[in-house]
């Protein structure tokens, strides 16, 4: 399965969130100190949201929690890369790949299911692939 092509680049610098938009090679930057105190307000919650959000994406229950907390402690003690440990996951790649190893009718009936529980996508729905320049 091909990788999507990146249409954003972006990275922070400071308080600057500097974003390149890859068709038109347009180079925007945006300073977070500038925004209205309301605004910035509103967007420290959101961001904490957002990064608490991510530490339990793909857990459940007290594995979700002590995500959560070990980021949240991190941040306390003024660290932003804090990460909880992951719990084994399952590439797509893999899927493929164990699927390729079945015989044609167990590898259909597979695929059927995949798609079925939304874990792979439809590979005859996919839009077409544009030829590389």
């Amino acid at each position: 399965m091909a990788k999507k092509a990146k249409k954003l680049g972006k990275s922070i610098e400071g308080t600057v969130v500097k974003i390149k938009e890859v068709v038109t090679g347009k180079d925007m930057a945006f300073d977070f100190l500038k925004l209205p105190k309301a605004i910035q307000e509103k967007l420290g919650p959101f961001g904490l949201n957002h990064k608490l959000g991510d530490a339990a994406a793909g857990c459940a229950g007290q594995e979700a929690v002590d995500a959560i907390e070990k980021v949240f402690a991190g941040l306390m003690a003024g660290d932003w890369s804090v990460r909880a440990p992951r719990g084994e996951s399952v590439s797509v790649t893999a899927i493929n790949s164990g699927i390729s190893k079945l015989p044609p009718k167990e590898a259909e009936a597979a695929t059927a299911l995949l798609i079925k529980l939304g874990i792979i996508k439809d590979p005859k729905l996919a839009p077409p692939v544009a030829p590389a320049k």
